[in-house]
C-alpha cells in the first residue's frame, strides 16, 4: 500500500486532502470550546411560541422590571400553546415550567369570531417564577448570547458548510465562537417559535 500512494503522489493527495480538512475543521471548531469558559446563567425560553390570531389570543410571556410575567389575553381557548423551559447550563438539566390555563374559557370552534372590544387579561401565576430575578438584556453578564439560527449569528464553522437553517432552527448559547445547544428547541421551524425570556441571575 505504502508503495501505491509512493508511485501515485496525485491519487495519495486527492485521497488524503479531504481528510485533512475534516481534521483540520474539527481541530479549529475544538478551539473555542477550550478557550471560552462555559455558560455560568440559567436561561429561560418558550417554544411553540407563535402568535397568529389578531387579536392575540392565548399566552403572553414578558419580562417586566426583573420579574417575569404571564398572562392570558382572550377569553376563549388557543390553538396552541407555548411551553416555557429553565435550562441549566453547567449541568445540561432542563425543566418545563407549567404554564396552567385560566379557568372559564370559552371552548375553540375554529370559526371566526367577533373580537372584544376590551380583550380580557388574565394575570397566570407561575409560582415557579415568583422568586426569580430574571434579566432580559440580550447579552447575559457572563457574554453569552440567545441564538437561533436564522438570527445572523456566525454559526459553526464546519456545520455551516453543510447545514442549512433556513426553515429549520436550532436555539443555542453563543460566546466568541463556542456555542452551547438549548434542549427542545430543534423540531422549530421559525424563528419565532422560539422565544428568549431571560437569564435568571438570582433564585
Amino acid at each position: 500500500m505504502k508503495n501505491f500512494f509512493r508511485d501515485n503522489p496525485t491519487i495519495a493527495f486527492g485521497l488524503g486532502l479531504p481528510v485533512a480538512l475534516v481534521v483540520l475543521f474539527l481541530l479549529i471548531s475544538g478551539i473555542p470550546a477550550l478557550l471560552v469558559a462555559p455558560p455560568q446563567h440559567d436561561v429561560l425560553y418558550a417554544t411553540n411560541y407563535t402568535h397568529y390570531n389578531n387579536p392575540p389570543n392565548g399566552f403572553q410571556i414578558a419580562v417586566v422590571g426583573d420579574r417575569v410575567r404571564v398572562s392570558y389575553y382572550g377569553n376563549t381557548q388557543g390553538y396552541q400553546y407555548p411551553r416555557l423551559w429553565r435550562f441549566n447550563p453547567r449541568t445540561g438539566a432542563v425543566k418545563e415550567i407549567p404554564l396552567m390555563l385560566p379557568p372559564g374559557l370559552l371552548p375553540n370552534t375554529g370559526r371566526p369570531v367577533e373580537a372584544e372590544k376590551t380583550p380580557t387579561v388574565t394575570p397566570i401565576d407561575v409560582p415557579e417564577l415568583a422568586t426569580l430575578k430574571v434579566d432580559s438584556s440580550s447579552l447575559a453578564p457572563d457574554g453569552y448570547q440567545f441564538s437561533t439560527g436564522t438570527d445572523g449569528y456566525s454559526r459553526h464553522i464546519f456545520t455551516g458548510m453543510f447545514y442549512s437553517s433556513r426553515y429549520r432552527t436550532q436555539a443555542e448559547l453563543v460566546k466568541d465562537g463556542r456555542s452551547v445547544r438549548l434542549p427542545n428547541t430543534d423540531n422549530a421551524y421559525y424563528s419565532n417559535a422560539v422565544r428568549f425570556v431571560g437569564w435568571v441571575v438570582s433564585p
